[in-house]
């Protein structure tokens, strides 16, 4: 009897210990994984899937960030120190046509043509290209040992929004992205609040003289501002594509209310002679933003802007055909 008892408690102290031991390295299990995650994060290595699909395994955040893109410049400006950023479109720092110009004059190297050899010099540790830039670059880029990683090339707010977003995660720094956004958000509900319940039969139309000989028509940057803004985009309304020139024959069929004139004074438009002649052209004297001298001025910074400040360029277009509301 007593030794069917010792074998007993022998069977039961070896569970136990059985037990026990299962316990001891599941709690050393789980503490080794929460100190690799904690090393992990310590590290800051990620990973970042770009709008092509590719990964790309990042070390750690990056510091010298180049992107491909005055758009991307602006927005990396807006949710990053300035010193992370190795160098910018040339007119980074030029106010008449960037919105983050103040901020640029901190970063010094610039970039114009996006060459290779440039690019490379530079030693960035990380490359953002808006998928607009061409594929071959983009190759080149990630064949010479860059790290890239390809954006939304915005034509919207809410592509600027899934830019942002891309921009922000491949920066590590996701809550700055989304503190721009929700910035965002808040404006274009107040634009939305004074020109969404404006009957299609009173909206104005608008036409934009642009330094870009092409540009403006349906599908662009500028006809999608103009929806959100309420307003019926003259060239589109005429049958223009996005990359079709505006004509004297187009502003006439389209007959705008408003017509938006160039600010900046660097561009390939000069500001005072468009007016004059816009004024003065006897082919145009039967529009009516000409017979009412509706020829206004938004920035063009804003106007042309494919990042956060694209808002601000909604509100200037629609306070340009509705002033009453914007007042």
């Amino acid at each position: 009897m007593q030794t069917k008892c010792a074998k007993a408690r022998r069977r039961v102290t070896l569970l136990f210990a059985l037990v026990l031991g299962v316990l001891l390295a599941l709690l050393l299990g789980g503490c080794q994984g929460a100190q690799e995650k904690q090393n992990s994060s310590e590290t800051g290595g990620y990973e970042v899937k770009d709008v092509q699909g590719q990964v790309l395994k990042l070390p750690r955040k990056p510091q010298r960030i180049v992107t491909l893109a005055l758009s991307s410049d602006e927005m990396a400006l807006a949710m990053l120190p300035a010193q992370r950023l190795a160098a910018l479109h040339y007119l980074a720092d030029d106010p008449g046509i960037s919105t983050e110009a103040a901020k640029a004059q901190a970063v010094t190297a610039r970039v114009r043509d996006y060459n290779v050899e440039q690019l490379l010099s530079l030693q960035p540790d990380l490359v953002l290209a808006p998928d607009w830039n061409r594929q071959e670059l983009i190759q080149t880029l990630r064949d010479a040992g860059l790290p890239v990683v390809v954006t939304k090339g915005p034509s919207s707010v809410a592509e600027v929004k899934e830019a942002l977003q891309q921009i922000a995660l491949a920066a590590g720094e996701p809550q700055a992205g989304q503190k721009l956004i929700e910035q965002m958000e808040l404006e274009m509900a107040d634009i939305a609040a004074k020109v969404q319940n404006i009957p299609q039969a009173q909206k104005k139309t608008v036409v934009l003289i642009s330094h870009m000989a092409s540009y403006g028509g349906k599908g662009s940057l500028f006809d999608n501002m103009c929806r959100d803004a309420g307003v019926i985009n003259g060239a589109a309304a005429v049958g223009l594509g996005k990359n079709d020139a505006l004509t004297k024959e187009a502003i006439v069929a389209a007959n705008p209310d408003v017509i938006l004139v160039p600010t900046w004074t660097k561009g390939k438009l000069d500001v005072d002679q468009v007016r004059q002649e816009l004024l003065n052209d006897p082919a145009l004297q039967s529009v009516k933003a000409i017979r009412e001298k509706k020829l206004v001025q938004v920035s063009d910074a804003y106007l042309y802007c494919a990042a956060q400040d694209i808002t601000k360029g909604i509100r200037g277009i629609a306070a340009a055909a509705y002033p009453e509301r914007f007042e």
